[in-house]
């Protein structure tokens, strides 16, 4: 039996469609950011910022939170979920004003020392 454990929001949504007993708890959740970019040159460049502009428009990313409960970047998509799809969403206010944002500058500083000092309890 697992009690808690932490996973993508996208999964757990999949399981409770799928009948299992298992729900999201948003107090502590961890967010972190997700970035596009086109690098500078690219012979595609002009589609890959088509791209990146349709992926980030309301519409777009209404319908994929519709497939897969992951939060939008758009305030105008996310203002447009119906409540019961916002509580699956982890950039729904409700639920990002109780959660914790990765610190990345943090786990490139000591990433490396708390792994080896986690591996070394563990082995125990």
């Amino acid at each position: 039996d697992v009690v808690m454990t932490s996973t993508y929001t996208g999964r757990i949504a999949d399981a409770h469609r799928a009948g299992r007993n298992l729900a999201l708890v948003w107090p502590g959740s961890l967010y972190g950011m997700d970035y596009w970019a086109v690098v500078k040159g690219s012979k595609r460049g002009a589609e890959a910022r088509r791209f990146i502009a349709f992926a980030n428009a309301p519409d777009a990313q209404v319908r994929y939170v519709e497939n897969i409960p992951y939060g939008p970047t758009n305030r105008q998509a996310a203002q447009r979920l119906p409540a019961q799809l916002a509580s699956w969403v982890p950039t729904a206010p409700a639920n990002l004003e109780q959660g914790l944002a990765m610190d990345d500058e943090f786990w490139v500083e000591h990433g490396e020392e708390l792994e080896e000092r986690f591996n070394a309890w563990a082995s125990q």
